[in-house]
């Protein structure tokens, strides 16, 4: 018999990484789970995982770019559970290639799913975190304190989940919704984990064995702990908050230092 007083967790792009990750961490720790992703049947997969596991999950297959969808993820999950608590804004793709590289498919595509799938999903979710006062999560990255050369296009779509959690902040600050934002640094990718070339076709993440990559499981507890704590920015990694640190106080040094290893590669 499930226990409807248990928090409700949504986590876009769940069925790998990061968010896969977090959503076991936060079953584990007896939320339940509501896991989302394109790929149905990978999607599936790890829905068996957590009913092996025992935990109290479901599975809603959806794009995040599509508004429809979102409506129907929040619907189908509070048809599911009754409620929703947290929703963790997860989902994302990258793209490599300097602006002139880029097609204007991946440069829509980039955006759609990083910023808009966030803000259809906060829209549809928003009734019900008001309701319980609940939790909004964006998951950014460092590349969103400084826009990286060769990454233009999803460095702007994180920079964009700043001001929406900004301003979403003080918009909820009455309905004592707590909005988080996380600049997540370099993580240890999932083998499966793909990104868009200069030409929008689908290719596995380059390999990046020679930065010091966060474990995943790491990740996972610190964007839990945003949760528990309803933190409003955190900065992951050491490189990520001298990144930041340099950007406040130093811009110039840093401009420099990306346009010396921009130009080395």
């Amino acid at each position: 018999m499930e226990d409807q007083n248990k928090k409700v967790a949504l986590i876009t792009g769940s069925s790998m990484g990061i968010g896969l990750s977090l959503a076991r961490l936060m079953a584990q720790q007896g939320v339940r789970v509501v896991l989302n992703a394109r790929n149905a049947g990978r999607l599936q997969h790890t829905l068996q995982r957590f009913r092996d596991a025992g935990h109290e999950a479901t599975a809603i297959a959806g794009d995040v770019s599509k508004e429809a969808d979102c409506q129907a993820i929040v619907e189908q999950a509070i048809a599911r559970f009754g409620r929703l608590d947290i929703l963790v804004n997860n989902a994302g793709i990258s793209a490599e290639g300097t602006l002139a590289e880029l097609s204007p498919e991946v440069l829509r595509k980039v955006m759609e799913v990083n910023y808009f799938g966030s803000v259809f999903m906060t829209q549809a979710a928003l009734p019900h975190l008001r309701q319980q006062r609940g939790s909004v999560l964006f998951i950014s990255s460092a590349a969103a304190i400084r826009g990286i050369p060769g990454h233009a296009a999803y460095s702007a779509s994180k920079m964009a989940l700043t001001a929406l959690a900004e301003s979403l902040k003080i918009e909820l600050h009455r309905d004592q919704v707590h909005v988080g934002i996380a600049y997540v640094g370099f993580t240890e990718n999932d083998p499966q984990k793909v990104i868009y070339d200069r030409d929008g076709r689908i290719i596995p993440q380059p390999d990046r064995s020679f930065i010091k990559q966060e474990p995943v499981e790491q990740v996972a507890k610190r964007l839990y702990r945003i949760i528990e704590n309803r933190t409003f920015k955190s900065v992951f990694t050491p490189l990520g908050k001298l990144n930041a640190l340099m950007n406040r106080l130093a811009p110039a040094v840093g401009e420099v230092i990306l346009r010396r290893n921009f130009f080395k590669s």
